[in-house]
């Protein structure tokens, strides 16, 4: 089976947008990233449409809109912690048709949720099942450090005779930036499909409660 395990960034935190989770549509897009197995490990693919032009400014390799839809159009499975209602929910936002997407989804939170009752985050299920965490950055701090390098973007505005290195300077920094969040969201596409990898082997997860406790929930693929 050909499969696809995909996560989003976003330019805006819950806390900006009004009505938080309820309108996350108006988080907007910063980058998808999918990640595809072959040979037991995965081959990542980044694009960001909104931001195109920035990104090929600094010469980083991303893929194009029309390279995107057909790996996902030709995908059998599409994997995420969470697409159902966020993920696909962001890509629509941009004009992605993501309705055969949808169809394919085996959206790991959903099937938690349906399970267990309540939801829980990938960082909980990570550290409970392999002791792994995701990378330093937060989902917030992610927002930020993109934000951080469109406003690097704009280069140096002070005196003119400082501008070349400067601007050189700002460009550096922005492009770290921007390579920092691509490597937090292709740490969660690696979690993801871990995750995955283990229900396909034992049809079920750990997880660690509110009080600490470990419990296991069964599920199936």
């Amino acid at each position: 089976m050909k499969i696809v395990v995909i996560d989003t960034e976003t330019i805006r935190w819950s806390d900006e947008v009004p009505g938080r989770w309820d309108n996350v549509e108006n988080f907007g897009l910063s980058i998808l990233v999918l990640g595809i197995p072959n040979n037991g490990s995965l081959e990542f693919q980044v694009c960001s449409p909104n931001y195109a032009d920035h990104l090929s400014r600094l010469q980083l390799q991303f893929s194009d809109r029309e390279t995107i839809e057909k790996v996902l159009n030709e995908a059998e499975r599409i994997v995420s912690f969470n697409a159902d209602n966020f993920d696909f929910r962001i890509l629509e936002s941009v004009q992605f048709d993501v309705q055969q997407w949808r169809e394919k989804s085996f959206d790991i939170l959903t099937e938690f949720t349906r399970k267990v009752g309540h939801r829980i985050n990938l960082e909980n299920l990570a550290k409970t099942q392999f002791g792994s965490s995701k990378t330093f950055i937060t989902a917030k701090q992610a927002v930020e450090f993109w934000r951080a390098g469109l406003e690097l973007m704009r280069g140096w505005s002070g005196k003119n005779d400082y501008k070349k290195s400067s601007d050189t300077f700002c460009y550096n920094v922005a492009k770290h930036l921007f390579q920092e969040v691509v490597e937090y969201c292709k740490q969660d596409v690696r979690l993801t499909y871990e995750l995955y990898q283990h229900i396909l082997q034992n049809q079920s997860l750990n997880y660690t409660d509110r009080r600490s406790n470990i419990k296991k929930v069964k599920l199936i693929v």
